[in-house]
């Protein structure tokens, strides 16, 4: 599963919290319903996720305002009550993005930083480690961004973790290993609609040597 732009990334997460949302508050709260009963469980349930929701969405309605002070507060909120679900991890993209698009990008590092810790959802862990990555070179901080690059990843994010790490070699001056690295990911684009892909890969010409490992 690949995603071309950050919004696609929410709307695929909120669209898959509403095909299987309701089986996550099930398992969560199935222990409830063995020692309170049937409708306990039931009543439970239904606030628990009439909350959640309630909370998600507005977090989605306050960054796409001006409510700063409001989003922090929700997501916070959602933090407390929600950790390790899909409501907490979608809202804190979110608010990372809203972070990141206000210019705060250390804000933006430091959401990303709690996703990538709580490693509840794998696909967000990814995009959290993807996005933090992004920051990191657009902050100079190329170094950091491959260290946060090394890890293991999903066969659908290894193309783009290779990208990056070709970016991040870029704006070191490290052609040679860029090279490398855009042509794994090249490779791993089967579908070979990664244009951009290949024209930063064109940019850098015909390798010389093999990089040092």
């Amino acid at each position: 599963m690949e995603f071309e732009t950050e919004e696609q990334q929410v709307e695929a997460l909120k669209k898959w919290w509403k095909e299987n949302g309701k089986q996550i508050i099930v398992g969560a709260v199935v222990g409830i319903a063995a020692v309170t009963g049937w409708k306990t469980y039931v009543d439970y349930s239904a606030n628990q996720t009439a909350q959640a929701s309630a909370l998600f969405e507005q977090v989605i309605k306050d960054t796409a305002g001006t409510k700063e002070s409001n989003k922090a507060a929700v997501f916070e909120k959602i933090k407390k009550q929600y950790a390790g679900t899909p409501y907490y991890s979608a809202s804190g993209l979110v608010v990372a993005k809203s972070y990141y698009d206000a210019g705060e990008k250390e804000k933006a590092i430091n959401i990303l930083n709690e996703l990538i810790l709580d490693n509840s959802n794998e696909v967000i862990t990814y995009v959290a480690i993807e996005r933090k990555a992004r920051i990191l070179i657009d902050l100079g901080k190329a170094d950091d961004a491959i260290k946060t690059l090394s890890v293991d990843t999903g066969e659908s994010f290894k193309a783009i973790f290779e990208e990056l790490r070709g970016d991040a070699y870029v704006a070191l001056g490290r052609q040679i290993d860029a090279r490398v690295a855009y042509d794994k990911a090249l490779l791993l684009d089967q579908a070979g609609s990664n244009k951009l892909l290949q024209m930063k890969r064109d940019n850098l010409g015909e390798p010389i040597v093999e990089p040092a490992a």
